[in-house]
């Protein structure tokens, strides 16, 4: 009985770390595709600080009011996310900006390559 109780608990333990692994996954997925939507309609590139707070805006202003589990902006998280756009030279960053998929795809290979 109690080797039944163990192997629950470990496997409720794994199930809660798998899903916080999605929710992060979700969340980068979210700030990348924040990023690549505000730099689609800029000229020249911003900074760290200009992009984390547009995107804090952005989630701010895109959850309802009423809206009882509102996520929480993970700033470390989005400027990961700002950082892996950064990192991209000037001219992949102009072809980017036209392209939103291809933006956000680059941008979370960029950011997964920074784990």
């Amino acid at each position: 009985m109690k080797a039944l109780l163990i192997a629950l608990f470990g496997l409720s333990l794994s199930a809660s770390a798998l899903a916080d692994d999605n929710d992060a996954d979700a969340q980068e997925n979210v700030y990348a595709s924040q990023l690549c939507h505000i730099v689609s309609g800029e000229q020249k590139t911003g900074d760290m600080q200009s992009y984390t707070e547009k995107m804090k805006s952005q989630l701010a202003a895109s959850q309802s009011p009423s809206a009882m589990n509102k996520p929480s902006f993970d700033e470390e998280t989005a400027q990961e996310v700002v950082n892996g756009w950064l990192e991209l030279g000037e001219e992949e960053r102009a072809k980017l900006r036209h392209n939103q998929q291809q933006c956000e795809q680059t941008v979370m290979t960029q950011f997964q390559q920074q784990d």
